[in-house]
């Protein structure tokens, strides 16, 4: 189901992040030091790892790298069904009663499995590359936590024989690598203490010291690893992408709204895109953001409630609140809402549904010795609409115009939107529409160093070279190392065929710049093709490959200019 529904994905191109995570990251390319590949993303080298193996395989073709996404978002899929297929056995043998002989946990499970693995809200994750940092993080956790049920002794599902010391010992020490796999995948996997304990007092039999003794042999292990990997990503976090909130409550109030944004969007999946606009809380005092926090506590009150019925209404309670709060609780993050997040955590929800599917056909299965036709048929057809709507979104990312028109339409307001849009536009040869975009965006952010450059690219590339150069010139104005807004100058420069005014601003932007490769080729350029100053156009691509040795056309740039260079001298020129 997983492979037919994101078939349509496959081709889709890289889009926002891909172009720095993928296309723009040096670390991953065939020359690169592998060293370097994990020490280029050293709070996630993992993933950092499975992209270096993909350019290996695909080099920089989208389609491998969205295969190698949609066949991991499979098997994280089949570990959950066999995750939540031992959480029901050990919920049975909790309460006391027999093995199931109807089939109607395994349908149960699977259908809790089914629903996470085609519905709409994980189409970013599974469809966009940059995403699947989330992926390997739930791939990692489930494999952790289906090892450290063997390592505490837990029963499979079919009743067999317990594990022996052996298997036990074995599956300790697999339970804490994939514990640090997943760590170094996504900072979500801060969340395995949390669900190892629940686990464990939810789901597995024996007194006090039976749970003590699995405690020490699993959870401090993981924990004290987790805790150590936490400290030093938090570390990072805070110079990266992140800050540590100011106001922490506020924040707790702001992301205990969009949470329930996110349940909403996994109930009723409308209103999706790449980014949203969120309510931000200014006050302790607001009613949204006390009513959210509130509502939260009172979902939370009303899981450990139905813990009677079945203790997976509690765990998945845990599971998604445990895995939701890396990214939505005390620490702001640079964007408040953003759909990948709620992968992990969504296997909760796929526990409580399937909790509920278990109890509700337990009855109509024992009676009728297996699975009613009505059941089967309903699940059958809330598949087939989610994974409808999923090939729908995945249409939506066919194209980087496509994917920002409709973030702008669900956030109208937020000018990153319309700056990426404008970028989109742009890049697809529509500098007029892309205008519309960066003029907007320079009504809200005047000073916006970015949207001005583009701007006067866009100026530029229509022909109107007056306004593209005083476009420019306010983007250095705003910034004076601005070594762009020099190189930008200089083409306007070589156009108008000015091209000593075109290498002054090029060795200006060399200056506020001393790695600039682009400079120094478009300089080599012109001391080759106009100045014929062969030795100087040596000198620069020399330079340039020192900075960039994988840029392409340096080599012959310095041969040929060598042998224009003695051509030169031998004539007496």
């Amino acid at each position: 189901m997983t492979l037919g529904v994101y078939l349509n994905a496959l081709d889709n191109p890289f889009v926002y992040d891909d172009f720095f995570t993928v296309t723009g990251n040096p670390s991953i390319a065939s020359a690169a030091d592998p060293r370097w590949t994990l020490a280029y993303m050293p709070f996630r080298p993992v993933i950092n790892f499975s992209y270096a193996a993909d350019h290996r395989l695909w080099g920089y073709r989208p389609f491998g790298y969205h295969v190698t996404s949609v066949l991991l978002h499979a098997a994280v899929s089949l570990l959950l069904f066999a995750f939540l297929r031992r959480l029901l056995g050990g919920a049975r043998r909790a309460a006391g009663r027999d093995l199931d002989s109807t089939g109607a946990d395994t349908w149960a499970a699977f259908a809790g499995a089914a629903l996470f693995a085609v519905h709409p809200i994980q189409s970013e994750t599974a469809g966009y590359v940059s995403s699947r940092s989330e992926i390997l993080c739930g791939l990692f956790i489930l494999s952790s936590l289906l090892f450290a049920r063997v390592a505490k002794g837990a029963l499979p599902p079919d009743g067999n024989a317990a594990p022996g010391p052996r298997r036990r010992a074995f599956a300790t020490v697999a339970a804490c690598a994939c514990g640090v796999l997943a760590m170094l995948s996504k900072e979500v996997a801060a969340a395995l203490p949390v669900l190892y304990i629940a686990h464990d007092w939810l789901l597995l039999p024996g007194d006090l010291a039976p749970k003590r003794r699995r405690l020490l042999r699993v959870f401090i292990p993981v924990a004290v690893i987790t805790l150590v990997l936490l400290v030093y990503r938090v570390r990072l976090l805070a110079g990266v992408d992140a800050s540590l909130a100011k106001a922490p409550v506020l924040n707790v109030l702001t992301q205990s709204i969009v949470i329930w944004r996110y349940l909403l969007m996994m109930v009723l999946p409308a209103g999706q895109a790449i980014m949203h606009q969120t309510h931000t809380v200014t006050t302790l005092a607001d009613p949204l953001g006390i009513l959210a926090a509130l509502g939260l506590v009172a979902l939370l009150a009303a899981a450990y409630a139905a813990r009677r019925a079945s203790p997976l209404y509690l765990l998945g309670a845990i599971w998604w609140f445990a895995c939701i709060a890396p990214s939505s609780s005390i620490i702001a993050l640079r964007e408040g809402m953003a759909e990948h997040r709620v992968y992990v955590a969504s296997a909760g929800v796929a526990m409580v549904v399937t909790a509920a599917i278990a109890q509700l056909i337990r009855r109509p299965a024992a009676s009728a010795g297996r699975v009613p036709l009505a059941w089967t048929t309903g699940l059958a057809l809330l598949l087939v609409v989610c994974g409808t709507l999923t090939i729908r979104r995945n249409m939506v990312w066919d194209s980087p115009v496509s994917v920002w028109r409709e973030a702008r339409a669900v956030a109208p307001e937020m000018w990153q939107v319309r700056y990426a849009l404008g970028d989109a536009l742009r890049e697809a040869g529509d500098c007029p529409a892309a205008m519309v975009e960066y003029e907007a965006v320079l009504q809200e952010r005047p000073q916006h160093r970015e949207a001005t450059t583009n701007l006067g690219v866009c100026l530029g590339q229509i022909g109107r070279f007056p306004e593209a150069e005083s476009a420019f010139r306010r983007a250095i104005a705003i910034d004076p190392a601005w070594a762009r807004g020099y190189t930008n100058l200089a083409a306007i420069a070589a156009l108008e065929g000015d091209s000593e005014q075109a290498r002054d601003y090029y060795q200006r932007a060399i200056v506020v710049d001393p790695r600039n490769v682009h400079a120094r080729v478009q300089l080599a350029r012109i001391y080759e093709e106009v100045l014929h100053d062969y030795d100087h156009a040596v000198r620069m691509c020399e330079e340039a490959r020192a900075i960039s040795p994988t840029t392409a056309g340096l080599a012959e740039c310095i041969e040929r200019n060598q042998q224009l260079a003695r051509a030169a001298r031998g004539s007496g020129l």
